[in-house]
């Protein structure tokens, strides 16, 4: 059972959520992030590379980090490759460390199919080798490696959850697809396809995401896993399905592909499903409720 978690990354979209979880189980969460947390929890305000972040915490107990702070601009890691690796790589070496330092069953990492890139049969699996398109997916990979090694040498816990796009209520900010589609559809910023828009992509629900994190720590897992709905939509079908819950016919203009995009992200659930990691809410649903949230959020 779950007491005291930190959760890094606590005041983001993904994080957020976490920690909204955790305070309804009764959890203690406490929260290092560049921003304020959303909610009235105890947090510090730091980035996870800087050690004097870690320093009002050393010698506590804690059960578990859930590690959600990371750069996560695939694009902008393209243009500025030294900022994502200190954010997660150095970054990561520090959560692992104070984890050692303090005695910390558990860590939580969030990882990314990009760590992979793509595959020669287009399905993503936890096996499947190691090849990074982007400096974000190979900063990816090696703090996944840094998690094995602080296993295998320090008994640690260490669960790397490989996610696919979370999407969700109050991201409304975010530079991800569905809330640029979103904008689009309200006349307030434009949209672009990059190539045909045949391109694949798996699509999770926030909610589901933050649920699983907390079974992870929990349990004190150590293994990597793909999570996701487990069904892939193109871009071109995301768009129209967008139309039809936001009742506005979207026509975006096509672009050229960007370098480093995969062409299709299809991931295997079988770790998942042997280790119970379901989703409960489908994509129709979900996009949905998010579109309400946004609606909701412009209009206050």
């Amino acid at each position: 059972m779950l007491k005291n978690v930190i959760v890094t990354g606590g005041a983001g979209f993904i994080g957020g959520r976490v920690v909204q979880s955790l305070l309804h189980l009764g959890v203690d969460p406490v929260v290092i992030d560049h921003n304020r947390a959303q909610l009235e929890v105890e947090s510090y305000l730091g980035g996870i590379e800087d050690p004097n972040s870690w320093t009002p915490l050393e010698g506590r107990s804690f059960d578990a980090i859930i590690h959600l702070a990371a750069r996560t601009s695939v694009l902008k890691s393209v243009e500025d490759p030294h900022d994502v690796y200190l954010s997660n790589v150095a970054g990561s070496e520090c959560v692992l460390e104070f984890a050692r330092r303090n005695g910390i069953p558990s860590v939580v990492f969030a990882s990314t199919n990009a760590a992979v890139g793509n595959t020669d049969d287009g399905i993503i699996t936890e096996t499947s080798p190691l090849r990074p398109l982007t400096p974000y997916g190979s900063t990816k990979a090696a703090a996944e490696m840094l998690a094995s090694a602080y296993h295998n040498s320090y008994g640690i816990a260490t669960a790397m959850l490989r996610l696919t796009n979370v999407y969700g209520p109050t991201m409304w900010n975010k530079d991800s697809i569905i809330p640029r589609l979103f904008r689009f559809a309200r006349g307030k910023g434009s949209f672009s396809i990059y190539g045909d828009g045949e391109q694949v992509r798996d699509f999770v629900y926030v909610d589901d995401v933050a649920r699983t994190f907390i079974e992870l720590a929990e349990r004190r897992t150590t293994t990597v896993v793909s999570y996701g709905s487990g069904s892939s939509l193109s871009v071109k079908a995301l768009v129209q399905l967008t139309s039809k819950i936001s009742g506005v016919k979207l026509e975006p203009n096509h672009i050229a592909p960007q370098a480093g995009e995969m062409s299709g992200v299809t991931i295997s659930l079988q770790r998942s499903t042997e280790l119970g990691l379901t989703t409960t809410v489908d994509l129709e649903e979900g996009l949905a409720r998010t579109w309400d949230d946004f609606l909701r959020h412009e209009a206050g």
